[in-house]
């Protein structure tokens, strides 16, 4: 009887650091919370080290991810009872806020618009107006894209408009290869000869592959033209210098086309990222921020609505979304093809424009349900905008103690969705005589086993736990101890420390998730402001933005990823990209927060909200410093500008009240 030899296990000859990093997620799950105990055995009994120890916990296993982020949000239920930091009543409440319900709402009306195809139905209309041209057909995709996400998850519209991109890519692609195996080089003179419709060339060819020399083409006559034609590009084809030029051609347009492939791929993810900061609802560190004001601000108005979203972040999207563009097309195709140089055969452009009009019908005509969900969705649109339009008095203003807020009005919406039919009513006098469907109600537009499925529940649950930071933050007095230990802050400028933070907000959330980024950033910067006086908007806004500038890696966010794995895209060329974006976009956000921004949320002024209650030294923003950063300095006037004042701008008719300009005459 043979002995059977044992064969070795696979990880027998693993080197020992090997089979450690195999196992390190488990290694970081179990002795982070040991390595950290120090801080609370040196600091027995107090609320903020037990605080500090579950913010650190959370942060390390958010940017490692070696727990699922919605568990570890569940960590201050966990741990903030035990350790004597709130009670089980208080930390729970967190989890569903009045910025919960309102992210819940929005997504139930993108649940909608995503089952009955409205949002695709959108896509294809504007991309068949855009035009052909490789930098056109790029700027339509980024239009159509950051247009969704401004309302519908980013990484549900990457998914959705990466098919359509890579259908136009590959039937591009295949017209260019055409044209290329049907270019004629003729040796005589150094001349091209006159080129041969393509499609008739084609025709041609397969004409001549016919059994027998048998020659149907639809019609009984004679092919002596089609021949001579044939002779002549076969003629061309067989010539030796034939292939070296074709050779060289290809090489050329197949380079040229891969970099349109990568500027195609990247400019999705890009405008996902960029559209999803025009709206408060376009992404999730939009609402970690309302829900931590809420929180950290408790009974007070802090100025962050659907409106007031867009007075900052809607033109700063559009801006971004330009020099993107711009920066796509510089970097992949070059000045000529961006700045229209780059004399393109139009024959070869209608190809894109071929596909998108034929996926367009295949939608069919636009149905019941779809201009339900138009109409509900266009009525939430205007409900939000006119809430509070800051400009003229709202809807919102006539109703009694300020109970609506914009969850209210977005979870109406939601509701009626669930009620409103998705087919024209066939019952009484509303059926027809032509009806098939037998009398009775129509399924309704949205169910609950469809937006269940489809609802990402752990978002939501990210959420609850960063409001739940936010609050164990104030109560536990670790806001307080935080603020002591930034206090050198106070001798920078306000434009230098926002710069400063919104540089560390980018890096961090080219590594982590954006909520989460935001989640950690939003009470450090609340106490930031309290300790140098500083407007906790001018703080809190911008680092929130820069938090979906992540556009580096495709581990960045998932936008990313998904357009990474469609292939093509190096990580070289996501990194290049990806930094010239980032430089772009935070400029962007720096100018725009210190100008227009900076007036509409009246950020020269320390609001009386920002204390939470406590008393407080803090009056004006030092105009200043922070207008320095544009050029100009002043005490409480444009001096710079030949203006002088004691109290505020006499000489231009303004004054100025707790170092805000209020116009007088």
């Amino acid at each position: 009887m043979s002995s059977e030899i044992e064969k070795p296990s696979p990880g027998a000859s693993m080197p020992w650091f090997r089979q450690i990093w195999a196992i390190k997620d488990t290694l970081i799950l179990v002795f982070t919370p040991l390595v950290l105990l120090p801080i609370l055995i040196c600091f027995p009994g107090s609320p903020s080290a037990a605080c500090a120890y579950t913010i650190i916990i959370m942060a390390i296993y958010w940017m490692t991810e070696v727990l699922n982020m919605a568990v570890t949000a569940l960590i201050p239920v966990v741990l903030f009872p035990w350790l004597g930091v709130m009670s089980s009543k208080q930390v729970c409440t967190n989890y569903l806020k009045d910025a919960n319900m309102l992210f819940f709402g929005g997504l139930l009306v993108a649940i909608a618009v995503e089952k009955w195809n409205l949002h695709k139905r959108v896509a294809l209309r504007v991309l068949m107006l855009v035009g052909s041209k490789p930098l056109w057909i790029v700027f339509g995709f980024m239009a159509v894209t950051a247009f969704l996400s401004m309302w519908l998850n980013n990484t549900a519209t990457t998914a959705m408009m990466m098919p359509i991109a890579q259908a136009v890519l590959k039937e591009l692609d295949e017209n260019r290869k055409k044209q290329l195996d049907l270019q004629q080089v003729v040796i005589d003179n150094g001349k091209t000869a006159p080129s041969v419709n393509v499609s008739e060339v084609v025709e041609l060819k397969e004409f001549r592959k016919l059994e027998d020399g048998e020659r149907v083409n639809g019609t009984n006559g004679t092919v002596q033209k089609e021949d001579e034609q044939l002779e002549k590009i076969e003629a061309a084809e067989t010539d030796p210098l034939h292939g070296a030029i074709s050779s060289a051609d290809r090489v050329a347009s197949d380079r040229q086309f891969m970099s349109f492939r990568k500027a195609l791929k990247l400019c999705i993810p890009y405008a996902s990222s960029i559209g999803g900061t025009g709206t408060l609802i376009g992404s999730g560190p939009n609402i970690v921020l309302k829900g931590q004001l809420e929180a950290m601000y408790k009974g007070v108005e802090t100025g962050i609505n659907f409106t007031s979203w867009l007075v900052i972040g809607f033109p700063a999207m559009v801006i971004d979304l330009i020099g993107a563009w711009i920066i796509l097309l510089l970097i992949f195709l070059g000045p000529k093809e961006t700045f229209g140089c780059g004399g393109k055969g139009k024959k070869q452009d209608d190809s894109a424009n071929q596909v998108i009009r034929a996926e367009y019908p295949k939608l069919g005509r636009i149905t019941f349900a779809e201009v339900v969900v138009l109409v509900n969705f266009i009525i939430l649109a205007f409900l939000w905008l006119s809430r509070e339009p800051e400009f003229i008095p709202g809807w919102g203003d006539v109703l009694p103690h300020n109970f609506v807020t914009d969850a209210s009005v977005a979870i109406t919406i939601s509701v009626l969705l669930f009620i409103f039919p998705s087919e024209f009513p066939n019952y009484l006098c509303f059926r027809r005589k032509a009806a098939s469907r037998p009398p009775g109600p129509a399924p309704a537009i949205l169910d609950w086993p469809t937006a269940n499925k489809q609802m990402p529940w752990s978002v939501i649950i990210l959420l609850g736990g960063g409001f739940a930071l936010a609050d164990a933050c104030k109560e536990s007095g670790l806001s307080a101890v935080i603020g002591e230990a930034l206090s050198s802050f106070r001798y920078l400028p306000p434009w230098a420390i926002v710069t400063i933070m919104c540089l560390i907000a980018t890096v961090i959330t080219s590594f982590t998730s954006n909520m989460a980024t935001t989640t950690i950033f939003i009470p450090i910067l609340a106490e930031m402001a309290a300790t140098t006086c500083i407007n906790p908007i001018y703080l809190m806004l911008p680092v929130t933005l820069a938090a979906s500038w992540a556009f580096i890696l495709p581990v960045s966010t998932p936008p990313n990823a998904i357009a990474h794995s469609y292939g093509d895209l190096a990580i070289s060329d996501m990194m290049k990209a990806g930094l010239a974006m980032c430089a772009l976009c935070n400029a962007v956000l720096l100018f725009s927060i210190n100008t227009w921004g900076y007036s509409f949320f009246d950020l020269g002024t320390f609001p009386a909200w920002a204390t939470g209650g406590k008393p407080s030294n803090c009056t004006t923003l030092p105009l200043n410093e922070t207008m320095s950063a544009l050029g100009y300095t002043a005490d409480l006037g444009l001096s710079t500008l030949g203006y002088t004042a004691d109290s505020g701008l006499s000489t231009l008719g303004f004054t100025t009240g707790s170092g805000f300009l209020n116009v007088t005459a």
